[in-house]
């Protein structure tokens, strides 16, 4: 059989299995990185030392340091810490508290990994649920969006970006820059949605603390002014790796072995309760990516695509903002990024294309456009996951009727942004 009908067999295989989800993502991934190493060996594309190289190692650490930093993070309680003071401080009433709750998921997300900082927000809203008297099925999915908006701010903060900007070479300041502005106007468009035609006013209830005492003993202030420390040297560091001639793996973990260091965690707990998935999943669909590519099953996907995107630059950035959010609500946007991001680099050099356009359009479109579906993007899974756990039932239905028509409205929203960008020659 011809190498790319059978990689193309392998292909249509995997993405069906992904989309009806009869098997967990991660098993799908390693199957379809067997299949490719086994078939592509017999073939002779490519040899078995070069698997290493295809499952790409260099961004596939950074995201396990990444992950194990953040981690640390949350065990530290300074998200915790964060959440509870602020809103002690403020006393504010209901609509006040929801509105700061989602705020601050925006917020957290920009600066952390953004399923970890969703994990630590719902289970806020959830305790705080109790203490205001108010349903948190609708915060925790609003929350669950702003997740994937928060994690446009840095590079580091989803891994949709932390892929493309590996890969490209797209650092923390372009990331800030580009990203900032279109973070402000979609948030305020999402407190108002939420707002307009979800919540709900019911009678003020009086609250007479916050956090008990027994919890607030439990965060070590000094250990949490000693994270943030860390993490802000982090960033820094990042930001300014390449500059002084060393990889940002290294420097990430560098600053992991400082967090540990400094904060007294337990290195076996934190990395207990790493989500192991993601690293699995991205190495293994990475082997599979690339056994595509050299198979030339990319190659035919990128005439078609080539297509849409030769038609005109804006039209191009557009279009792809809506196929990556399309494609990211049916299979979960980590998978997109990585099929596509080889597909979109066919097309810039075919073609008289800005990159930088085109490398944003798969950032923004996958991260904002996962939250289509409640499986579409880790942070909204993550909220729905834990209100599951609590007792409430967030459904299918309820999710698309509710909040899909905000994220339709974010997707609008960033492709004439970007467009207006590509128009002013900023990208």
């Amino acid at each position: 059989m011809d190498p790319t009908l059978t990689f193309t067999l392998i292909f249509v295989a995997t993405m069906l299995l992904l989309i009806a989800e009869l098997e967990h993502r991660v098993v799908v991934a390693l199957l379809a990185a067997v299949l490719t190493s086994y078939f592509g060996i017999s073939y002779g594309l490519f040899k078995a030392e070069d698997i290493p190289h295809m499952m790409e190692l260099d961004t596939l650490l950074f995201i396990v340091a990444s992950l194990i930093l953040f981690q640390s993070l949350e065990a530290t309680g300074l998200f915790d810490f964060l959440s509870f003071y602020i809103v002690e401080k403020l006393k504010l009433g209901k609509g006040g508290v929801l509105s700061l709750l989602l705020i601050l998921s925006t917020l957290f997300s920009a600066v952390c990994e953004n399923y970890i900082a969703i994990l630590v927000m719902a289970n806020v809203t959830l305790y705080l649920s109790k203490m205001y008297d108010f349903s948190p099925e609708e915060p925790l999915m609003v929350e669950g969006v702003l997740g994937n908006l928060g994690g446009l701010m840095l590079p580091i903060s989803s891994i949709p970006g932390l892929i493309v900007s590996v890969k490209k070479g797209i650092g923390f300041l372009e990331f800030i820059r580009i990203s900032s502005p279109l973070i402000f106007m979609l948030t305020m468009v999402s407190l108002l949605y939420y707002r307009a035609f979800l919540y709900k006013e019911s009678k003020k209830s009086e609250i007479r603390e916050i956090i008990p005492q027994k919890e607030k003993s439990v965060i070590d202030q000094s250990t949490v002014y000693k994270s943030l420390i860390i993490f802000v040297m982090f960033v820094v560091g990042v930001a300014v790796s390449e500059q002084i001639g060393l990889p940002i793996t290294f420097t990430a973990f560098a600053f992991v072995v400082l967090m540990f260091m400094f904060s007294g965690l337990n290195p076996a707990k934190v990395m207990s309760r790493i989500n192991w998935e993601v690293p699995f999943f991205i190495g293994g669909f990475a082997i599979f990516v690339n056994g595509l590519e050299k198979a030339g099953v990319l190659h035919i996907i990128g005439e078609y695509t080539n297509v849409i995107l030769g038609l005109n630059v804006e039209i191009a950035v557009i279009t792809l903002v809506f196929i990556c959010g399309v494609l990211s609500a049916l299979v979960e946007n980590v998978p997109v990024v990585l099929l596509l991001l080889p597909v979109i680099d066919d097309a810039i050099a075919g073609m008289n294309l800005s990159p930088r356009s085109l490398y944003w359009s798969l950032i923004i479109g996958s991260s904002i456009g996962g939250g289509l579906t409640i499986y579409g993007s880790i942070p909204v899974l993550t909220a729905a996951s834990l209100a599951e756990e609590k007792g409430y039932r967030i459904t299918v239905g309820a999710y698309s009727k509710k909040i899909a028509p905000l994220v339709l409205v974010h997707l609008v929203v960033s492709a004439l942004y970007l467009e207006s960008l590509t128009k002013l020659n900023i990208l």
